[in-house]
């Protein structure tokens, strides 16, 4: 685990260590200084009571009077704290305030004697096997007519020099103690000064981080730490804002995105998928968290989508295409692509916008199959009239038989001409009730127009030997248009009845279920087969032309039903199978 020290520890120790390598530093030159002092003047001292001997004694020394030499050293010796030596100019002792001269050796090889007998005083420390001590020794020669005639040696004991000194660094230790207390905890004070408002900003910038700008940064200390924080407030205040006025954006955006019917993909550089709204999410059966940096053939496997991609990531101006996304049911997308720049104008991506025109494919194609299916319908009992009236034209109108089965025959289409053009009236009226909102609506049991319809096709089913069985509740009360109603349920139940092999049956009921009322018309006829029961509903759309030619319907029964039924705001569901009949079912809410 890495150590992390704070900027209070930090500052703190810094201070410490200065402050240690400060005191050692002093404290040694001020140990050495004082220790030079005290070495010079105990050296000072003896070499005034060396001069002062000197003085008294050079009578003496000239004449060479070792008894009152000795004495005078001894007595003197008994009051001073130096030790006193005299010596002849050949280094023999005259007398010695510590020792008896006689059992004393020639000192002419000590480095002090050696250099005052040259005529220089002379210093030196070292261990004196006489009195068994180390002392620092001063000597001074006594000079008469230009000539030594004598050495006069002062000294005294370094335990006495030493204790002096420890005196002193026993005084400078408890200063320097003193000092060190004090500037610690001056030290820690200033440390804590300078880290504490750093503190209070680091914590302000973690607040920043995490989105908390509420509270500004209230930072004391140096003006240029107060300085920093009005700096930070500034910023933050600047900040907030941005982030305000972006947030508001990102969620203009996301609801915009979120509400188009198009469907959105921004892509980066590299094809990888950055944006997606709910629109392509939903055509290509993937999520925004799924797809997120990923390349867009990784999540969308649609290569048509791929390569428009590439081709908008290159292209210099929006491009358009279409593609085809398989499914149920498949869907054809009209693609629109265009760059992506940053704010110095350098592409960073692509937006692909595309729309889900299957619709409008499906309804143009509707069109052209009711231009077709009209064209083909009109066409056929007219040409069928046309073509009997010139056989008649031609003479067969003199033939009285011939004449009235060609009128009979040019009848019957006339009669389908206009039972087409009047189904054609009926789902334009209802198609115009339907945009002008014009429909009347009475509450009214259903049970009554399901008796009137059945009672009205009773007759076909008759002729087929058919059995029309109904169960209907009769507590089942819904907001109908009668004649409409009765309109679209005779429309489905004609078709039961025609499509349905004789000696069957077809069931009528209605009942309640969840709040709607369920209206069915069940056969056992042929059925539909299940690839085109999405179509059946379509205008002229006939599942068998040829059997629809037998029973002389048009195709436009459904589509009138249907459209009756949204009238109502309810639906029509249908389930069927080849060679298993089929099941209408009206749903029309009770409410």
């Amino acid at each position: 685990m890495r150590f992390r020290s704070t900027l209070l520890g930090r500052l703190y120790s810094s201070h410490m260590a200065v402050l240690f390598l400060s005191v050692l530093f002093c404290g040694y030159f001020a140990a050495t200084a004082l220790k030079e002092i005290q070495f010079n003047s105990v050296s000072e001292s003896l070499r005034k009571q060396a001069e002062m001997v000197g003085v008294i004694l050079g009578p003496r020394l000239s004449v060479g009077d070792k008894v009152f030499i000795d004495s005078f050293c001894d007595q003197l010796g008994s009051n001073t704290p130096y030790r006193l030596t005299v010596l002849g100019p050949d280094g023999s002792i005259l007398g010695d305030s510590e020792g008896s001269p006689s059992k004393m050796e020639n000192h002419t090889t000590r480095p002090e004697i050696r250099e005052a007998i040259g005529g220089v005083m002379s210093s030196s420390t070292r261990y004196s096997f006489t009195v068994n001590k180390d002392l620092v020794y001063v000597a001074l020669p006594i000079i008469q007519d230009g000539n030594v005639i004598g050495i006069v040696r002062a000294s005294t004991s370094i335990e006495r020099l030493s204790n002096i000194l420890n005196f002193f660094y026993g005084k400078l230790a408890i200063a320097i103690l003193l000092l060190v207390i004090v500037v610690a905890v001056l030290s820690l004070i200033v440390s804590r000064r300078i880290s504490e408002p750093l503190a209070e900003l680091k914590n302000a910038a973690q607040r920043y981080a995490n989105g908390d700008f509420d509270k500004s940064v209230n930072a004391g200390g140096a003006t240029e730490i107060q300085e920093l924080a009005e700096a930070i407030n500034s910023m933050v205040t600047e900040l907030r804002a941005r982030l305000t006025t972006m947030t508001r954006q990102r969620n203009e955006l996301e609801s915009l995105l979120s509400e188009m019917v198009e469907a959105v993909i921004v892509v980066d550089s590299s094809k990888r998928i950055m944006r997606m709204n709910q629109a392509a999410e939903e055509i290509f059966q993937t999520t925004l968290p799924q797809a997120s940096g990923r390349q867009i053939l990784e999540s969308i496997r649609n290569g048509r989508l791929n390569e428009f991609v590439t081709r908008t990531l290159t292209s210099a101006f929006p491009i358009e295409d279409e593609l085809t996304v398989i499914g149920t049911p498949d869907k054809i997308l009209q693609t629109h692509g265009t760059l992506i720049s940053d704010t110095q104008g350098t592409p960073i991506g692509a937006m692909i916008v595309l729309n889900d025109i299957s619709r409008l494919k499906n309804i143009d194609q509707i069109r052209k199959d009711f231009v077709a299916n009209v064209s083909h319908e009109l066409k056929t009992p007219v040409t069928s009239i046309k073509g009997f009236l010139e056989t008649l034209r031609d003479g067969a109108i003199n033939d009285p038989g011939t004449a009235s089965r060609f009128l009979d025959i040019a009848i019957k289409h006339t009669d389908k001409l206009t039972s087409i053009i009047e189904d054609l009236l009926k789902l334009s009226r209802v198609e115009q009730d339907a945009d002008k909102g014009a429909m009347k609506l009475e509450k009214a049991s259903v049970c009554e127009p399901v008796r009137s319809v059945v009672k009205f096709l009773e007759t076909l089913a008759q002729e087929k030997n058919i059995q029309i069985i109904t169960d209907c509740d009769p507590s089942l009360e819904i907001e109908i248009n009668r004649q409409l109603f009765e309109q679209a349920l005779s429309n489905l139940l004609d078709n039961a009845i025609k499509y349905s092999e004789k000696g069957s049956e077809v069931c009528v009921t209605a009942h309640k279920s969840n709040h709607e009322a369920l209206i069915e018309v069940k056969d056992k006829g042929c059925g539909i087969p299940r690839d085109q029961l999405p179509r059946i509903f379509e205008r002229f759309f006939r599942v068998d032309r040829a059997r629809a030619r037998d029973t002389g319907g048009a195709g436009l029964g459904l589509s009138i039903a249907r459209h009756i039924i949204n009238l109502h705001s309810g639906r029509i569901d249908v389930s069927s199978g080849i060679g298993q009949g089929s099941l209408f079912t009206i749903r029309i809410p009770l409410k």
